[in-house]
């Protein structure tokens, strides 16, 4: 007879225990909210631009440009959520500011008698 009455022990433990713990399993996470994959594709596409390009050129200025018209376009449309407009608009407006001014890089100029050219003058 003691057979039945462990049985139902067990059986009154794995019903509490599951009980307890079921509480906390139906109350789920809020999900962060999402940024649409194009707008994702369009930004990353800028920044990675910007992280590629020579520091402190004229194309690195105009991928930041066009990230941050991007990011406000995407903001207007409501296309970004609340949460990360703020923080998208400083890091935007941030690259900017770095890079509102730009140089383009010099080109090399070869000078003459080092690669066997001479420059004639008069009468030569």
């Amino acid at each position: 007879m003691r057979w039945p009455s462990a049985s139902l022990a067990v059986s009154s433990c794995a019903l509490l225990l599951a009980g307890c713990g079921g509480a906390e399993q139906t109350t789920p996470t809020p999900r962060p909210p999402r940024i649409p994959a194009d707008v994702v594709q369009r930004l990353a596409a800028e920044a990675d631009l910007i992280a590629t390009a020579q520091p402190g050129s004229c194309t690195a200025r105009a991928a930041a440009t066009r990230l941050q018209s991007e990011a406000i376009q995407a903001i207007q449309s409501r296309r970004i959520p609340p949460r990360y407009q703020e923080p998208l608009m400083n890091a935007a407006n941030g690259l900017v500011a770095r890079l509102s001014e730009c140089t383009e890089p010099t080109r090399r100029t070869e000078h003459p008698g080092k690669h066997g050219k001479k420059k004639h003058g008069k009468g030569d």
